[in-house]
């Protein structure tokens, strides 16, 4: 897993404050329900039509892309300064009557939310201190090496 940042990230930091004291004043409802784990977690649409309006206010925009295996989310600001963090996703497996397709597109969601929820320190689930993780620690090594659009055009 990586992070990047421009040098300089004065301009981006006094936005990031801004947004989080407005968001802090955001009621989020957790609006998804996990039958299986009996719990309620916040949905990836619930937190993306909460918060870009909020960035936008205060001139920041997350972007999410995929680079191979992994998930990178980017956190401009229009003065074009940067946070970045690379993060592995993994297909979701275990759902009866999904194909392969469905599953990397569920992974893909999962890793979208947490990605997110961890750039804005958001929380998204019920801490259970790890409990119902299924993740065995080898999985969350990095794989291989993903140039950035940064690395690319030096």
């Amino acid at each position: 897993m990586n992070y990047k940042q421009t040098e300089n990230l004065s301009e981006l930091i006094t936005s990031m404050v801004n947004f989080n004291s407005e968001f802090q004043s955001t009621k989020l409802v957790k609006d998804g329900k996990n039958d299986h784990l009996k719990n309620k977690y916040l949905t990836l649409d619930n937190i993306l039509n909460t918060v870009r309006p909020i960035l936008t206010k205060h001139g920041l925009v997350i972007i999410q892309a995929l680079a191979g295996e992994y998930l990178v989310t980017t956190i401009y600001h229009v003065s074009g300064q940067f946070i970045q963090s690379e993060m592995p996703f993994h297909p979701m497996s275990g759902n009866k009557g999904t194909n392969a397709l469905q599953e990397l597109g569920g992974g893909i969601t999962y890793a979208k939310r947490y990605a997110i929820s961890a750039m804005l320190g958001i929380s998204v689930d019920a801490d259970d201190d790890g409990q119902s993780s299924k993740i065995k620690a080898q999985e969350l090594k990095p794989k291989k090496k993903v140039n950035t659009i940064d690395e690319l055009q030096k």
